[in-house]
């Protein structure tokens, strides 16, 4: 009787927890830059049937190795220096996303120099999914692409994995995405390992810095006035810097150059 109740308790616990997943992946924030040359993070994101969990720029997450080896500068094809790093971005928390698909909504924190909240909508995407194949790690994956608040991505699936999930905001593809870039491999992110099941209950909620008191979230319409506001103020702060730098001609970038996603 005894075997029997510890059979049926492992059953339910299995059967409970067993859905969720975790993909680990190495990301690559070349943002203003293109080309794959940037700065390289770990990230993973957990996934259950109807949530998942991205995180990156962790400080947890990352050695003291990598973070050294970060400090460099970057050289163009014809050896010139066309940015010196400061080494990776880190925070407590990280640049989180939480998606859930029961309720449609969306999640996120960046930090932007202090922590952003944002939520929104769970963002559809419109996935022309091709006849292209490939093998990353144990999985046959398929190629699907679609544009996004200023970027063209590239996502390969793994229809094995049946979730919708992905890294960041990438989602709505019938397969976990294991490997992702837009077009001029501005962001990136390749495909390191997968683990399944996590049999310990995972918490799928945007984590706060341990000072925070209240978080408060911006609605996509907000976040959008905060980028193009940051991204002025920087911009009427370089005319400032240049009028005592003769030969200096202050430029505004694109969105695209300081940010993941535009709104432009």
């Amino acid at each position: 009787m005894k075997k029997m109740l510890l059979l049926i308790l492992i059953s339910f616990y299995y059967t409970s927890y067993s859905q969720d997943g975790i993909v680990y992946y190495e990301f690559t924030d070349a943002i203003g830059m293109g080309g794959g040359n940037g700065e390289v993070y770990n990230a993973y994101s957990m996934f259950s049937k109807d949530k998942s969990y991205y995180v990156v720029a962790k400080d947890s997450l990352e050695n003291a190795v990598s973070i050294s080896k970060a400090k460099s500068h970057y050289q163009n094809s014809n050896g010139s220096v066309n940015k010196i790093s400061n080494g990776l971005v880190l925070s407590a928390a990280g640049n989180q996303v939480v998606c859930d698909f029961s309720t449609k909504t969306l999640d996120s924190n960046l930090f932007d120099g202090k922590q952003i909240y944002v939520s929104e909508t769970l963002p559809k995407f419109s996935w022309k999914i091709t006849k292209q194949k490939k093998k990353i790690g144990s999985f046959e994956c398929i190629l699907g692409i679609s544009n996004f608040r200023g970027r063209k991505y590239y996502a390969w699936y793994a229809p094995d994995i049946a979730v919708y999930s992905g890294p960041w905001k990438l989602n709505g593809l019938p397969g976990m995405i294991l490997e992702a870039y837009d077009e001029g491999k501005n962001v990136m992110w390749n495909f390191k390992n997968y683990k399944f099941p996590i049999i310990v209950k995972q918490d799928y909620t945007i984590r706060k810095e341990k000072n925070s008191k209240k978080i408060t979230f911006l609605t996509i319409d907000a976040f959008k006035k905060y980028c193009i506001n940051t991204i002025e103020s920087n911009y009427e702060s370089a005319i400032i810097i240049a009028k005592s730098h003769p030969g200096m001609t202050p430029v505004k970038a694109p969105m695209t150059s300081y940010y993941i996603e535009s709104f432009e």
